[in-house]
C-alpha cells in the first residue's frame, strides 16, 4: 500500500483486497503496540463488531520488541519477538473480525524522536487515514504515563492535521490507558458501557499470550472499567458494570489551535474545578 513503510504488512482477516478493506472503514484505531486496540480500545472495538454498518481498523504503530515477556519468551531475540506479537495481533484481529489490521513495525524511538523517523511516522498514519477516511478515529489518551502512548497520540494529532479538514475524522477519542481519566471534566468524556461485554473483551485480549503472564492486564483492565462504573456520580445508582472512557480530543485538530495549548486548557479547567471547592475553607489567592 502507498505511503507504508516497507516493513509494514496490512492483515485482512476476511481475504479482502486492503484498500477495499480500508475504504470500508468507519473507525480507525491507532495505538502503539500490539495488544493496545484490545485492552483500551475495546469499546469501539466491539461496537463494530456488533454493528454490520461499522468496520474497525487497526493499526498498531510499533513492533512492541521492548516490552515486557512472559518467561517462555525471555530467549528470543528483538526479531523474533516482534514477529510473535505481530501473530498474536493477527489471530486477535481475525477474531474480532477487524476490517484490517495494518503493522506499521517501527521502534518505539521513532516515534517518540522529533526528527525525520518521527516525521515518517506521521506521514505513514496520515497515509492510512487518508485511505480509510473514518467517521471515527481512536487512539491513546495525551496524559498517559506511557510516554510511546503519548507519542503515538500526538503523531495521530498531526497526521489528521496534515490531511486537512475535508480527510479529518467527524471524532478523535484518546482512550484511557496507564492513567486513569477520572480527573478530565465532564465536557471532554466519552463513555463507552461495556456491561455484559467485559469477557468478551477479555477472549479477544488474551490472543497476547507474551503480555498476559507478566502484566495480569485481563484483571486490571475489567477492574478499571468497574470502577469507572460505580464512580461515574456518587448520587446516583450504578448504571451501569462496566465503563470505558476517552478523552474527546476533536478540538486539536482545528488548525487555528496549537493542540498543546488545547489540552494544557484542559488541565486548567481540571485545576479550577478542583480548587474551586477549596475557597470555602482557605483564602486562596
Amino acid at each position: 500500500m502507498p505511503g507504508l513503510p516497507p516493513g509494514a504488512t496490512v492483515h485482512v482477516p476476511d481475504g479482502t483486497e486492503a484498500t477495499v478493506a480500508l475504504a470500508a472503514a468507519t473507525d480507525v484505531g491507532i495505538v502503539a503496540h500490539p495488544d493496545d486496540i484490545e485492552l483500551l480500545l475495546a469499546g469501539p472495538l466491539l461496537d463494530c463488531q456488533a454493528d454490520p454498518k461499522r468496520s474497525f481498523v487497526g493499526v498498531v504503530v510499533t513492533d512492541g520488541a521492548g516490552s515486557v515477556r512472559s518467561p517462555h519468551h525471555l530467549a528470543l531475540s528483538d526479531v523474533e519477538f516482534a514477529a510473535v506479537r505481530a501473530q498474536e495481533q493477527c489471530r486477535a484481529a481475525d477474531a474480532a473480525g477487524m476490517g484490517a489490521v495494518v503493522l506499521l513495525a517501527y521502534g518505539s524511538d521513532d516515534v517518540r524522536g522529533t526528527g525525520s523517523a518521527r516525521h515518517e511516522v506521521v506521514a505513514s498514519i496520515a497515509a492510512v487515514v487518508g485511505a480509510a477516511r473514518p467517521v471515527r478515529v481512536h487512539t491513546h489518551d495525551p496524559a498517559d504515563t506511557h510516554v510511546t502512548h503519548v507519542a503515538v497520540a500526538a503523531a495521530v494529532i498531526d497526521a489528521l492535521r496534515s490531511v486537512g479538514p475535508t480527510g479529518q475524522p467527524e471524532q478523535l477519542l484518546g482512550w484511557e490507558g496507564w492513567r486513569s481519566l477520572a480527573w478530565l471534566p465532564e465536557a471532554y468524556l466519552h463513555r463507552s458501557d461495556l456491561s455484559g461485554r467485559v469477557e468478551e473483551a477479555m477472549d479477544l485480549a488474551r490472543h497476547h499470550a507474551s503480555q498476559m503472564g507478566p502484566k495480569r492486564y485481563d484483571e486490571a483492565v475489567p477492574g478499571r472499567w468497574r470502577a469507572n462504573a460505580t464512580f461515574t456520580n456518587p448520587r446516583h445508582l450504578d448504571q451501569s458494570t462496566a465503563v470505558a472512557v476517552a478523552w474527546d480530543l476533536t478540538a486539536t485538530l482545528d488548525p487555528r489551535v496549537d493542540p498543546a495549548v488545547a489540552l494544557a486548557a484542559v488541565v486548567g479547567q481540571f485545576s479550577g474545578e478542583t480548587a474551586s471547592p477549596w475557597s470555602s475553607w482557605w483564602g486562596l489567592q
